[in-house]
């Protein structure tokens, strides 16, 4: 029996004395240095930041900026503006037509309400959860997500439905945690039916009843429809129909059609190199970059978002091997240096200071779902390294950095590889004299949990942020089944013990490091329970363990609820002794 699952009930009233006397004791310990923070991180959050981008033509980009000004731009006009408390969080490509589609979050939360935006700015609601509004057949369509209730047709949940008009179109078969992406060239459909983060099924035909199965695999994403060819990547190659025109040496990130060739961003060396080819597969050229974090095509223009920790964007144009800088934003002066750690296999990281002798070093990972740590513009650590910290930012398996294997070597079965990367990069700070503060968010937070508990001497600080932690009903709480293809079912006697093996939650012991955890009342991706157990339990057990939970959600929050977090985050580290 678990004495802290009532806390997975927000609305009871003992959970909510529960955050409140946590809220106050972080507050009587953090309170101060926070509100002194505060009003320079606002600042920070408030800088403009682009959250999405995608070609509306040959000529203009549409770019959805964060910050302040939250708003989208086409070209260089503003076509719609965040309502007052409501963050923008995504725009939407539109095929078929010239309207845009934009989808706003209220403080973070995942519950999106998606708009239709024509260009002459009049504005259709489409409702809550819907996404990748397209038109096929001149009628309007859309996916919508069933992530708290059961769809219509009865099926379980949660799991996407694709909607013409008022219509179920597709999906009733599919399985809790399987979702699709569309995308249509005018009376031609391409699907994609994806299971977890790396194996997908592509299915294309005139109709919805007329899909037939393309292909299969892991990692798929539909490119382009020339003349009766469809072109598309499967994991680090690029078929055109089936036959494979390109095969890269390297892990693909993204591939745009320019028509005659095709631009194919892979990570290199840990950063994203654009590679050119021609339609028949011959490489022509090759790019560099530091990090192209969007990239989307219109006939012969390739429009790009890119970031370093050096500058915070630059969106640009490349016609036919000339390039024109359309906006930058943002410079920051920093060392970088790539270090690499031998541990079980070889591990790469990049260090960030501004200081010879730092105070400490923030040794950051996340290590999960094919997601990978690339050149970034630092946000809130810019405070500490100004104040004399460095900052280690690791690849850890489990990410994509080295391709789907090492995606690989880090889930399911293999997750206690990454806690083991990490304590490698922790023990080269500690053998080097050095203050050493894991700290990592969401599936991050499972890391620095595990790891915290396995390797209790070489963080003498940890900061958990929004995360998942226990591992045994992670797949009960909101959105969790998603997760079951990355982590391993825990209702599955094959993953079960091993789950239970490395829950943070579950392994708890005394005499932990210093903790900080925190998490947002919003949440509805990874459930606040996760981090509110795990800060009762620690507590119980004697640790110093503080919590802070915010009125944010997982994703993009507004920027008060940001600097108000971070600044709690920031006072932390600076109290680590």
């Amino acid at each position: 029996m678990d004495e802290f699952e009532y806390l997975e009930d927000l609305n009871d009233e003992k959970t909510r004395s529960f955050i409140e006397k946590e809220n106050r004791k972080t507050e009587e310990k953090l309170g101060k240095r926070a509100k002194e923070l505060y009003p320079r991180l606002l600042e920070i959050y408030n800088e403009p930041y682009i959250l999405g981008m995608f070609a509306y033509d040959e000529n203009e980009p549409v770019i959805l900026l964060y910050g302040e000004k939250n708003q989208v731009l086409l070209g260089n006009k503003v076509i719609y503006i965040s309502p007052k408390d409501y963050v923008a969080s995504s725009v939407w490509k539109v095929y078929n037509s010239k309207e845009i589609g934009v989808s706003v979050e209220k403080k973070g939360s995942d519950k999106i309400t998606t708009f239709l935006i024509s260009p002459d700015g009049k504005t259709t609601e489409l409702g809550e959860m819907v996404e990748s509004p397209f038109y096929f057949k001149r009628e309007l369509c859309y996916i919508k997500s069933y992530r708290y209730s059961p769809p219509p047709d009865g099926g379980e949940y949660p799991a996407d439905r694709v909607f013409c008009g008022n219509e179920i179109v597709y999906g009733k078969d599919l399985k809790p945690g399987e979702f699709v992406s569309i995308r249509t060239f005018g009376d031609f459909i391409t699907l994609i039916r994806s299971k977890g983060w790396r194996y997908s099924e592509l299915y294309a035909g005139e109709g919805f009843d007329s899909l037939k199965k393309i292909d299969e695999g892991e990692v798929i994403d539909v490119i382009d429809y020339i003349q009766g060819n469809l072109i598309y990547q499967k994991n680090d190659s690029v078929h055109l129909d089936k036959k494979k025109i390109i095969k890269s040496d390297y892990p693909i990130l993204g591939v745009s059609s320019l028509k005659e060739t095709l631009a194919v961003e892979v990570i290199k060396d840990y950063r994203t190199p654009l590679l050119f080819y021609s339609i028949n597969g011959d490489k022509v050229g090759e790019e560099i970059h530091d990090n192209i974090q969007f990239m989307d095509s219109e006939g012969h223009s390739l429009f790009m978002v890119e970031t370093s920790f050096n500058y915070k964007f630059k969106v640009s144009r490349r016609v036919k091997e000339k390039s024109e800088t359309i906006m930058q934003y943002g410079n920051y002066d920093v060392k970088v240096t790539d270090i690499y750690v031998k541990g079980d296999v070889l591990l790469h990281g990049f260090l960030l200071s501004k200081s010879n002798n730092p105070k400490g070093v923030i040794v950051y990972g996340y290590g999960g779902f094919r997601i990978s740590l690339l050149p970034s513009f630092p946000m809130f650590t810019r405070i500490l390294l100004d104040e004399g910290y460095s900052v280690l930012i690791t690849n850890l398996r489990g990410g994509y950095e080295n391709g789907e294997e090492w995606h690989k070597a880090g889930m399911l079965l293999n997750k206690k590889n990454v806690f083991k990367d990490f304590s490698e990069f922790l023990r080269l700070v500690k053998s080097l004299g050095g203050k050493t503060i894991a700290m990592g968010g969401s599936n991050g937070g499972l890391l620095v949990g595990a790891t915290e508990n396995e390797y209790p001497e070489l963080i003498d600080c940890a900061v958990i942020g929004h995360p998942v932690l226990d591992m045994l009903r992670y797949d009960k709480l909101y959105v969790g089944k998603y997760w079951v293809e990355e982590y391993g079912d825990p209702n599955d006697p094959k993953y079960r013990d091993y789950l239970l093996s490395y829950s943070p939650y579950h392994n708890l012991k005394k005499e932990l490091p210093k903790t900080f955890v925190y998490t947002g009342i919003n949440d509805d991706r990874v459930h606040p329970a996760h981090a509110l157990k795990y800060a009762a339990k620690s507590e119980k057990l004697g640790n110093d363990v503080m919590l802070f939970v915010n009125d944010s959600g997982h994703a993009i929050a507004d920027p008060e609820s940001e600097a108000r977090e971070y600044s709690y985050v920031i006072a932390f580290i600076e109290e680590c002794k």
